[in-house]
């Protein structure tokens, strides 16, 4: 007999994978080792985030049908590719929360940049694990103050400033869309429309879950003090909660 539903077993205990069942309620996320919180994050992270996009972003599953609504649909016809898009840029930053932050970048420089930490954590997670992506793109349409047209912009950047900060503010992608048939270039992406940079959502995320992979690798074998730490404030123990 498998486990019970909404159950996972880690350390010869029960667990819900939600931290107010978990901890607040229980007290037996904290008391968990270091491997038992990794493994209890890595669970949770794939019950509420990877598996129902892997959903998502599978053309084929029932899933995205119910979704997304077939070519020549009467209204109202429905489209959740953006949104399916922008959850998983969002998952990139979650993730890249937990990466020791990058060394060579001094507080003033976080202060001063005009992104957050969060980008930063964004990028780190793009560079170290979806290295396809690292890239200075040509021919885009986006201009710098003056409306000049940048001759080589980063691409984690246009993700986060004209992808997910502008879907989550307005819907839509500035600039840029998300489109099927850049998945066939071997880049990943495609720029059309005089400028329009186009990504192509099924070979992103097949990437991203390749880098997940290694992430959690790593997180056992490389930077796991500096991940328990952020896990800490992240999911604090009982006491520390209620201070």
């Amino acid at each position: 007999m498998g486990e019970e539903v909404g159950k996972k077993h880690i350390e010869n205990d029960e667990f819900t994978l939600f931290y107010d069942y978990d901890e607040l309620r229980d007290g037996k996320l904290s008391k968990l080792s270091p491997n038992g919180k990794i493994e209890w994050f890595k669970f949770r992270m794939e019950a509420v985030f990877l598996l129902p996009l892997c959903k998502l972003f599978n053309r084929a599953s029932d899933t995205y049908k119910q979704l997304n609504s077939a070519p020549n649909t009467e209204w109202p016809w429905t489209a959740f590719m953006t949104g399916a898009f922008s959850l998983l840029l969002n998952g990139i930053e979650a993730l890249g929360s937990f990466l020791p932050k990058n060394t060579t970048l001094t507080k003033e420089h976080y202060k001063k940049d005009k992104h957050s930490t969060n980008y930063f954590g964004f990028k780190q997670f793009i560079v170290k694990y979806m290295s396809k992506w690292d890239v200075e793109v040509e021919g885009t349409g986006y201009t710098n103050r003056n409306g000049d047209r940048f001759k080589k912009i980063y691409l984690p950047l246009i993700l986060w400033d004209y992808f997910r900060n502008s879907i989550t503010h307005a819907f839509v992608v500035q600039g840029g869309g998300i489109e099927f048939a850049a998945d066939e270039n071997p880049s990943g992406f495609e720029i059309k429309y005089n400028g329009y940079l186009e990504i192509g959502p099924i070979n992103f995320f097949q990437d991203f879950e390749q880098g997940v992979k290694l992430y959690f690798l790593d997180v056992k074998n490389l930077f796991q003090k500096e991940f328990l730490t952020s896990f800490d404030k992240a999911y604090p123990p009982q006491k520390a909660y209620h201070q």
